[in-house]
């Protein structure tokens, strides 16, 4: 049983790397100038979609699909993500962004083989972004650096490929540039309807058309950090999630009759023995997700180091208890949303802002870089050792 990956098959290289057994029972060889080609039981299967279709029936049918409408979804994202060219791949991009507003991964509930092969096929379009676009491609930006992410522990390396560091905070606005005087009104000539005699048709004609009804202009929602429902948790169990290397699956006490089960990608960044027993900050009010067939029902907030190499947690002070309110300063009086809704967009909207300062102390930059600190019953936030680190 032989697999011949073409050069630039990132996504292949990338599926094999997530299927361990696959690897090991494949004979991998490189080509050049072919499509990537699959020679199993006498079958010879080619090109990168298939190859990767039938890898995944074999080894990891989950991957393919639960049922049939899923399996054509797989099928025709995996098509639209294979169209090679810059445009093609900004069409492709924008066409995730909105998709994804409301959904976590392509199809269903969880990682699937569309969300591998897009990635793999993205992937250098994605390095060649800037950060301006990246943060105008928000939900594409996030799917991007929450599947590179959820993917085992060194499968990047073995396709080849590296982490790409994603910022989706606001980048700064360009300079405006100083207004120019408006040219001179042009005077009508002798021929020229004079501008009384215009004015007076256009009211005529006005008076001819019936009035539309205009619209009830939608109310503005002015989102503030008090929107989101943060709180202090206590992890009371955590383990390796069963089929993602790269993930923990927790249980926090967040002051409820039970505890909740969270899923986290820090399984790179922080030792398990440092999950257990110990107190975090939790985001209780974003949709639950399946991460790798497991529902996780809160988000455990970390800070990151500007190089992305350190993450550690956001640590309530001592002496906070699970369930005690987490608030930013100046807006303590606020009430969270019972349930962050997609649409609004509140925490993609605050999280920009969101960073710890030079004293490794976490809070919110509003709209004129006023600094609000994260606090529990007056007493603030903080990391070990992160410095001007981005929460999230």
């Amino acid at each position: 049983m032989s697999i011949f990956i073409s050069g630039n098959d990132a996504a292949l290289r990338l599926l094999l790397a997530f299927v361990p057994e696959a690897e090991k029972e494949l004979s991998v060889d490189a080509v050049t100038d072919q499509l990537s080609r699959l020679e199993l039981g006498g079958t010879s299967v080619e090109g990168t979609n298939a190859v990767a279709q039938t890898l995944a029936a074999k080894y990891d049918s989950a991957l393919a699909g639960s049922s049939e409408e899923d399996r054509a979804d797989i099928s025709q994202w995996m098509t639209m993500s294979a169209r090679h060219g810059q445009a093609e791949r900004q069409t492709f991009s924008q066409l995730i962004d909105s998709h994804l507003a409301q959904r976590t991964f392509l199809v269903g509930d969880r990682l699937s083989l569309a969300d591998l092969v897009a990635f793999g096929n993205v992937y250098t379009f994605m390095g060649s972004l800037s950060s301006q676009k990246r943060f105008a491609l928000c939900n594409f930006s996030r799917w991007f650096d929450l599947v590179q992410h959820t993917l085992p522990a060194g499968s990047l390396e073995k396709a080849g490929l590296s982490l790409v560091a994603i910022d989706l905070c606001a980048p700064a606005p360009p300079k405006k540039q100083p207004a120019q005087a408006p040219a001179a009104a042009k005077k009508p000539e002798g021929g020229a309807i004079s501008e009384g005699k215009q004015q007076k048709q256009k009211k005529d004609k006005q008076k001819q058309k019936p009035e539309k009804k205009q619209p009830t202009p939608a109310k503005d929602i002015v989102v503030v950090p008090s929107m989101i429902d943060l709180r202090v948790g206590h992890i009371v169990d955590v383990e390796k999630h069963p089929d993602a290397d790269a993930l923990y699956v927790e249980k926090i006490d967040a002051g409820e009759p039970e505890p909740r089960t969270v899923v986290s990608g820090l399984v790179r960044f922080v030792p398990i023995e440092q999950m257990r027993d110990r107190d975090v900050v939790l985001v209780c009010n974003l949709k639950p997700a399946k991460m790798r067939g497991v529902m996780s029902h809160a988000m455990v907030l970390c800070a990151t180091s500007s190089d992305g190499a350190t993450v550690e947690f956001v640590e309530p002070p001592k002496g906070s208890k699970p369930g005690d309110r987490v608030y930013f300063d100046g807006f303590e009086d606020g009430k969270p949303e019972e349930l962050l809704k997609p649409k609004m967009k509140v925490f993609e909207t605050i999280q920009p802002g969101l960073f710890t300062n030079d004293y490794r102390e976490a809070g919110w930059y509003d709209a004129d870089k006023c600094f609000h600190k994260l606090l529990v019953g007056g007493a603030v936030c903080t990391t070990a050792t992160v410095v001007k680190g981005t929460l999230k």
